[in-house]
């Protein structure tokens, strides 16, 4: 099920930018838990969104982003529970390198097929002429 807002790039960049503002307000003000805890939801909520939407519709951006979303959300929550102890930017750089790959990766086979479509054609299918 394809959410036009979710696509719109003005709103999930604001949206990812009140989002890690949030988490770095508390982290800087010794609330940490509640900061991570937002983006970890963030992050998860995203990354399930784009993981259906490409199963779904098999948009190109959304077969990088929805699995690199939700390693983002598991690096989150190694942080949250304490087993990892790295700092608040790792979960975040990993989202947005998902991001930026994606969208480049998807500008990238559009340019080559006309569409950011990946084909649901498996090789070898042979199409019967009529």
């Amino acid at each position: 099920m394809r959410i036009p807002l979710l696509h719109d790039c003005r709103f999930a960049v604001a949206a990812t930018g009140v989002t890690v503002f949030l988490d770095a307000y508390a982290t800087a003000h010794g609330h940490e838990f509640w900061g991570d805890l937002l983006a970890a939801a963030w992050f998860i909520a995203y990354g399930l969104y784009c993981t259906q939407n490409f199963l779904g519709c098999r948009e190109v951006h959304c077969g990088i982003t929805g699995p690199g979303f939700l390693i983002a959300a598991i690096l989150m929550l190694l942080r949250l529970t304490g087993v990892q102890a790295y700092g608040f930017g790792l979960p975040w750089n990993v989202f947005g390198a998902a991001a930026l790959i994606g969208y480049f990766a998807e500008s990238w086979y559009k340019t080559r097929s006309g569409t950011t479509f990946l084909s649901r054609k498996r090789p070898g299918d042979v199409r019967k002429s009529e």
